[in-house]
Parts: structure tokens; sequence; C-alpha cells
């Protein structure tokens, strides 16, 4: 599955098979110079690789694909590099590239981190849609307009059809080959994970070792994310009445949140309060998608979900001063999410496989009902259309060495999703984080265990004793920071 409340509905994810690279001629040329990113020091190599923007006519009309390539600390680096692919579906890597340094540190004493803007997303020809006058997307206070995305969509000068997760690993394929490297190491996050079962399954003998962290099957349908939140949202409510003065402070905690929620979804919250931030007076609206949906982005990080129970209880108090500041800090922490690809991707890649069967279990989830599948079936309904491979569902079965990573807290990618990829990956060992929510490396020590792993790509030298020393984190009581 990384944001507004629209994006993070959907935060998440994406799928498909591939068609070979085999008809390319040759590898495609890269050239790289010297270049700085924002929020990164250190000079790192940039380029672009003009690719066919339909691998099926690889004479036709190219797309440049933006790449760069963090250098290892090491004078001579190792040849195989570790390369990353973002979830989303929609985050562009090298706008992550100061962050991606930061966690891969270890990793990159030796290796090269090699980032690819997926198609769609970042430098490479982007699918995102702006307001000159404000982020319709982004405003705290502000509505999503489907009318607005129909006129986006009406605006990209390119064929959707063709953004879709098997060209987007055909593009990685020819990355690899265009920078000369024999095998590589794969990392994919969320959708990024999906991905890279993908590349799996098509392109093997690039591989020599893959981790997935957030782990997304390519069996399995992603939009529909109300059943894995009300899992972690039960965790939650639990883990506050396990802990006395959670549970003196917040007696009624579920029970406050179905009676918002109800409230909500009856009649729209409008009324002014002052910004936390600027204290300038806003309008704040609220019905009970946003405010589920912005609960459920709190959720994926083990500290953010902390403050979870006092937002709900003030909420109820008709304070809504913390909701509307965890919202202003969403906003200021996400990073850009590039929303045409991420609903070219889900409406045509995952919701037309959603059964009768996952439709009932999605509407009796006790956390957000209905309103996890509304916003695909209000747009997927006009989105543009594409035709996804046959067995583009089926599992992906391979002896690749294979690290699986899961946070026990994850309210979009559980870790039963990590035990489902791993039944067709006969050379892999899934890592389970107790304390942990949605991608272990930005919360836990899994990245000194992805260097570890990726060193010999042995299981053997991977201490994952460090998961068990997460710390166990309160819940907030009051305005005054005390837990």
């Amino acid at each position: 599955m990384q944001r507004n409340t629209l994006i993070k509905s959907v935060s998440t994810l994406g799928l498909l098979l591939l068609s070979t690279l085999s008809h390319a001629k040759s590898p495609l040329p890269l050239e790289l110079s010297p270049c700085f990113i924002d929020g990164l020091a250190q000079q790192v190599q940039c380029g672009k690789l003009a690719v066919p923007e339909n691998w099926d006519q690889p004479d036709g009309a190219t797309l440049n694909l933006n790449v760069a390539v963090i250098p290892a600390i090491a004078a001579t680096p190792k040849k195989d590099p570790l390369f990353l692919l973002m979830g989303g579906p929609g985050q562009a890597a090298v706008e992550l590239a100061p962050m991606l340094a930061r966690v891969f540190s270890k990793a990159r004493q030796s290796r090269e981190l090699v980032l690819i803007d997926q198609r769609g997303t970042g430098q490479s020809n982007p699918l995102l849609c702006e307001d000159e006058d404000s982020d319709a997307y982004g405003d705290v206070y502000s509505d999503f307009s489907i009318q607005d995305l129909k006129t986006c969509i009406d605006n990209y000068p390119v064929g959707l059809s063709h953004y879709n997760t098997n060209n987007a690993v055909l593009d990685f394929e020819a990355v690899r080959q265009a920078l000369g490297y024999q095998q590589i190491n794969l990392y994919g996050i969320s959708y990024g994970s999906r991905a890279a079962l993908v590349y799996m399954r098509e392109k093997p003998a690039a591989l020599r070792s893959v981790i997935l962290d957030g782990v997304v099957p390519t069996q399995v349908v992603v939009g529909p994310m109300g059943s894995e939140a009300s899992r972690a949202f039960d965790i939650l409510v639990k883990q506050c009445s396990e802990r006395e003065n959670c549970q003196q402070q917040y007696p009624n905690l579920h029970r406050d949140y179905q009676k918002i929620k109800q409230q909500l979804a009856t009649e729209t919250l409008v009324t002014q309060v002052s910004h936390p931030v600027t204290d300038l007076p806003i309008t704040l609206r609220v019905d009970s998608k946003k405010f589920i949906e912005l609960l459920r982005s709190q959720m994926y990080s083990n500290v953010t979900r902390t403050l979870i129970p006092y937002i709900i209880t003030e909420f109820a108090k008709a304070n809504y001063k913390p909701f509307i500041g965890m919202m202003s800090q969403n906003e200021d922490s996400k990073s850009n999410m590039y929303i045409g690809l991420t609903f070219n991707i889900l409406c045509n890649e995952d919701i037309p496989r959603i059964t009768p069967q996952l439709l009932k279990q999605e509407l009796a989830n006790t956390f957000s009902g209905r309103h996890s599948l509304e916003t695909f079936t209000d747009i997927c309904q006009s989105w543009p259309k594409f035709t996804p491979p046959s067995n583009f569902g089926d599992a992906v079965n391979s002896s690749i060495p294979t690290m699986l990573l899961s946070g026990r807290l994850d309210p979009v990618t559980p870790p039963a999703w990590g035990d489902i990829a791993a039944k067709g990956l006969s050379n892999s060992k899934h890592y389970v984080a107790k304390k942990a929510g949605h991608g272990l490396v930005t919360q836990t020590c899994a990245a000194d265990m992805v260097n570890d792993f990726i060193e010999n790509v042995s299981f053997d030298d991977v201490d994952a004793s460090c998961l068990e020393q997460v710390p166990t984190r309160g819940f907030l009581l009051n305005n005054n920071g005390n837990w």
C-alpha cells in the first residue's frame, strides 16, 4: 500500500502480469550524470531512459523514465545493487530519495541504491491532478470532487491503458539492462511488493534476492480494505482496555467511535474552528467517510495510532481541534501521490475482481462498513477501462530467496497476506513485528535485517530479535502530552 483522506483510502497498492522484453532489439541507452535531489546533501547520478509507451509496439511513441542512482559509500561497490519499488500505486521513488538513503544507510555502504519513478509518477510522465488555485485533494477542509477527477482524465495526453503494472515492471527491467547489472536485489513496499512479485514471475534470472515489505499478493484484491482496518482497530481498542490509565481515560472508546460514525453518516458536520497551526478561522466539513479514513490513515504508524483514542473522545465532546490538527499534520507529512496512476491501476487490475462474497465481507466490517468501497464504486464506474492479462491474479511461485516483512498492527496489508504470498515462495521466510504497522523498514530495525539478508542471501545471517525490542507505546491521555 505512505496523504490526504482520498489518497490514504487507496493507500496503499495495484498488480499485473507482464509481457516479455524479448522484442526489445538491444538494451536502451541510459546516460547518468551528477545531480542533486532536494533534501539529500550528497551528489547522486540521474538520467532519463526512453522506453516504449506501449511495449507491444517498441518502435512507437516513447516516454522518459526518471532514474536516480544513490552511490555506495565504498569506493568499489558490489555489483548487485538494491532496486527500490515504492507503494501506492502512485508514489515516485526519486521524490523519496532522502528518506530511502537514510533508511537503507547500511545497505548503501557497499551497494548502490537505484530509484525509478514508475511511469505515471514523479518525472516519468506524471498522472497528477492539480488545481492552480488550491490543492483540491490536500486542503485540510476541502471535499473531493469526482468532477474534478473527470476533468483531469480528459486532460491526460497519454494512453492510460499503457500505465499498468506489467509495463512498469518491463520498465524496471529495461533500467537494469541499460545500467549493465547482471542481477539485482529487489525491495518492494506495499504496492511495490506486488510489482516485485510480478517481476519475480516474469524475469526471475534478473533477481538475486527479493524483500517484500507490507506484502500484497497478486491473488488478493486491493481497494476494499475495511476488513483489514477493522482488524487493526479492534487490536487498538483491546490494547487500550488492557492499560489501566487508558481504560480509565477512555472507557467508552468503541462506543464513542460507533456513535460518531453513525451521526456523521446521517448529517455532515459543518462548523467553524481555528486552524491549529495558523489559528485562522476555517470551515470544517466532516462526513463519516472523511472521519473514518483519517483514523485509518493514522493506524499505519505505531506512533500516530497512539493519538486515536484521544481524537475520538474529544470529537465526541465536540472538541474538533485535535481532529483537524491530525488532518493538518497528515497533509504536512504526506508525499505526493499520483492519483491518476492509483486509480488507473486499481480500477482495472483489482476492483473488477471483487466477488459477491468479498463484497458481503467488506460491507459487514465494523470499522468502515460500506465506505471502504464507495470511493472506488463512484470513480471506477467512469474511469477508462483496459483489460489486464487473464492470469494476473495467479499466485507467484518462485525459488528466489525472499524475505517477507509484516506488522501485526498494519491496517492495510496484514500478516495474513504475507502468509498467502509465502505459500508459493519455496525459499522464503516471513518476519512479523508484533508492535509495528505498515512498512517495517521505517518503524523497526528491518532495514538492518534487509542488509544482513542481501550480504550473503542467507536467512541464517538475519538477526530478527531486534523486532522484539520495538517499544510498547502507550496512548495519549490528554493535551498535556501525558501517556
